[in-house]
């Protein structure tokens, strides 16, 4: 994930961007602010302690090199020379900031976001800005965390990118400047004559002569039009402005088809203490998306502390193929306010409605806000996710603390259960006993007679080969036995002990053989108990993999595949009758089609959910509402 957005709102860089060299005949001194000298991130390691990454080698060596490539000569010290200087470039750091939450020490990746900005002015020698630009870039990479210390990995890498993208927005911005090009194709003019009349070169002024032009924040301007030399009349004072962003489309099911309407509503506040003059918001991104969007949308005045509500509508234009886009939310303001960082979204576009083909959409980590009254004020969840275990020889599976830490958002958020009532035990913090007192101890505390409880489990388990038993894997679990595993069944006979009314269990499962078995004798697994004599009928099961295979993840979603598209139906995309609520046989059908031909277009291989009770039988646990659509 990486945009660049500058003051206008108009422009988008992207790493695929292919490097320009422009040439421009000029030699132009190169001046750092010391805030490149010092340029850091700060972050918090998996202790908790701030911890500063030194970005400032890297930035200075992409600022000189790119410049190299705008310019034909880049000085970084002024001093008697044998060429004339041109202008000065000046660069300073602006906003940065690393997005990252590590839990604790564990054997784990994490997404992590680094947003890095940058200030650039070009000044001539007589001392007139030619052109000036506030730039911002945010890069989405993968950290790693180990277990046996506080550091993170991975870090390093993702802030040179996030570098490589706003130094090229620089590159491109003076590159194309029209006032940078007249003066290249003036002074190319002026040497040609020159060379003619037998002149020589002059001598580069030192560095008393060089004009001291501080950077100026560009103005607000229109898309493709130069910053202005002088400044807009603003508010005395620094300010600062936030603001939220939700888009909605037509029929709710959080994918924009080719003719729906959409809307994206701003809310706006001024932070500071100071009026914010000349705010707006700006959308950029698709053009499906944005074609029919009329932007910037003027706020206005905001006066310190005030909130302003705006909604920009439009219609999905023209789509040829199911695809993936993104959309760029911005603010606009004068130069004395500090704005934030963009919003981006992922957003799942294809032509029509009828097309039932499922596009990518990561925004399933992106929680909607609670409003009003739980919707299950009596149920209560358990999120497990041991993707990690002690014993080293013990396969892993990435994905599996993450997709329970969602699904517990998931349970508050989206399903209406109070947070008081959702337990959530990941990979170290998931021994068996951690689980005995999940399942035996504080579920039965916490249910009564009206209680819906809620199962999700994410990891490994075995199948008994002569039997087809199914035993989850805990943290402590061995690749030599399973002494230490925890029984489908014995999970069973927890719920039936705590006295819910009725369960729904969800299992996003790599399932193996137990050892010793017979490739030619194994039994299939078996996933109701024979020892649960009528509590089919009260707990209803979601098996994302029904057959002795690994669990697929889903990469583009950064889910395991049966886990992404629980959460895509949770949110609406299951609601298949469009009445505004998911129901669990909605989400069942919804899931089934969507693992199955996804597993199959990804990887050729086909994951087979399944659900007990199966379609078209009259239990009533196919009817119980999940989540009810805004």
């Amino acid at each position: 994930m990486v945009a660049v957005l500058v003051s206008s709102g108009c422009q988008y860089f992207s790493p695929r961007h292919v490097l320009t060299n422009y040439n421009l005949p000029l030699t132009v001194f190169l001046r750092l602010d010391p805030s490149i000298g010092a340029a850091a991130v700060d972050y918090h390691d998996a202790c908790g302690q701030t911890v500063a990454l030194p970005i400032h080698d890297p930035l200075a060596a992409e600022l000189k090199k790119r410049m190299e490539q705008v310019f034909e000569r880049v000085v970084m010290q002024a001093g008697p020379s044998s060429e004339a200087i041109d202008g000065v470039v000046d660069v300073a750091l602006g906003p940065r900031r690393v997005d990252m939450f590590v839990v604790r020490k564990a054997n784990k990746s994490y997404p992590a976001t680094v947003t890095l900005g940058l200030d650039v002015a070009y000044t001539d020698l007589q001392g007139t800005v030619l052109h000036s630009k506030k730039l911002q870039s945010a890069t989405t990479g993968e950290v790693d965390a180990r277990a046996e210390t506080c550091d993170i990995s991975g870090l390093d890498k993702v802030a040179k990118e996030v570098i490589a993208t706003v130094v090229e927005g620089v590159a491109q911005q003076l590159g194309t400047a029209t006032k940078i090009r007249e003066q290249s194709q003036f002074r190319k003019t002026q040497r040609g004559a020159m060379v003619q009349g037998g002149v020589s070169g002059q001598v580069a002024p030192s560095s008393a002569a060089l004009p001291n032009a501080p950077i100026v924040p560009a103005p607000v301007v229109a898309a493709g039009t130069e910053g202005s030399t002088s400044a807009p009349a603003v508010p005395t004072g620094k300010t600062q402005l936030s603001f939220r962003t939700i888009l909605r489309d037509q029929n709710q099911n959080h994918v924009l088809e080719q003719s729906e309407r959409f809307s994206v509503e701003f809310e706006v506040k001024n932070e500071g203490t100071t009026a914010a003059d000349a705010v707006a918001v700006d959308l950029n991104g698709h053009p499906a998306i944005v074609a029919s969007v009329k932007t910037p949308v003027f706020v206005g005045l905001l006066q310190p502390g005030e909130i302003r509500r705006v909604t920009v509508e439009g219609t999905v234009g023209k789509v040829s193929d199911a695809e993936q886009a993104e959309l760029i939310c911005a603010l606009q303001a004068a130069s004395n306010v500090a704005l934030p960082s963009p919003k981006k979204f992922f957003i799942a576009i294809k032509p029509d409605a009828s097309d039932a083909t499922e596009v990518v959409s990561v925004d399933v980590d992106q929680l909607p806000g609670k409003k009003g009254k739980p919707l299950q004020p009596q149920a209560v969840a358990i999120a497990i996710g041991v993707g990690a275990f002690r014993d080293q020889a013990m396969p892993t599976m990435k994905l599996a603390a993450h997709d329970a830490e969602v699904m517990s958002g998931y349970f508050t958020s989206v399903m209406g259960i109070p947070p008081q009532k959702v337990k959530v035990v990941l990979d170290a913090k998931g021994l068996k006993d951690d689980w005995i007192e999940a399942f035996e101890q504080w579920l039965p505390k916490q249910v009564g007679a009206q209680t819906t409880a809620y199962i999700y489990v994410a990891g490994r388990a075995i199948v008994d080969h002569e039997t087809g038993a199914v035993s989850l894997l805990p943290y402590d679990a061995t690749a030599s036995g399973s002494t230490r595993a925890y029984s489908l069944a014995r999970l069973q006979r927890a719920l039936a002990g705590a006295s819910v009314k009725q369960a729904v269990v969800m299992l996003d499962l790599s399932l193996e053989p137990s050892s010793g078995f017979d490739p030619a004798r194994v039994a299939a697994p078996r996933w109701i108990s024979q020892e649960s004599d009528g509590e089919q009928e009260r707990v209803m099961l979601i098996v994302g993999n029904s057959t002795l295979q690994e669990a697929q993840a889903y990469q583009p979603g950064q889910h395991g595949l049966f886990t992404y598209f629980l959460l895509k139906g949770l949110r609406g995309a299951a609601d298949l009758d469009k009445n505004g609520s998911v129901l669990t046989g909605e989400l069942c059908a919804y899931v089934q089609r969507q693992v199955t031909a996804i597993g199959r277009s990804t990887s050729g291989n086909t994951q087979q959910p399944l659900c007990l009770p199966e379609a078209g039988g009259p239990s009533p646990l196919r009817q119980l509402r999940l989540s009810k659509l805004p």
